[in-house]
């Protein structure tokens, strides 16, 4: 009788544990958009490409194209999502985009962008900004 007591609980224990980890497994569109940001300062298209939707991946390469020619760095950035547009979560981050080409130095300020996250694959990837 002991036994039978302790298989309830655990089940359900077994059962909050995996629904917790399921929906962590998603992961965050705030996070991938960083990735996304982090990767495109490097200048890393491979990663770049494979961080964004199907439909922007020309767009995708063609930004780390852009910016072949220039030094660049990411400064104070953070990232938050701030809504939803149908299924698209929408991301904005704060922070800069610092260029620099020869010594002159221009900044991109990320708060004035505002980014399209789809569910695709399997992970949360960039599709797009306005």
């Amino acid at each position: 009788m002991n036994n039978s007591r302790l298989i309830f609980p655990l089940i359900i224990l077994s059962v909050l544990i995996i629904s917790s980890c399921a929906s962590q497994s998603g992961g965050d569109p705030a996070a991938s958009t960083l990735a996304y940001l982090e990767a495109l300062s490097r200048q890393e298209k491979t990663v770049v490409v494979n961080s964004v939707c199907k439909e922007w991946e020309d767009q995708a390469a063609l930004e780390v194209d852009a910016l072949l020619s220039v030094g660049s760095s990411l400064k104070d950035v953070s990232c938050e999502v701030v809504g939803e547009d149908g299924d698209q979560k929408l991301v904005r981050c704060n922070g800069e985009l610092e260029l620099t080409y020869t010594d002159e130095v221009r900044f991109i300020d990320l708060s004035l962008r505002t980014y399209s996250m789809v569910w695709e694959d399997g992970k949360w990837r960039v599709c797009s900004y306005k």
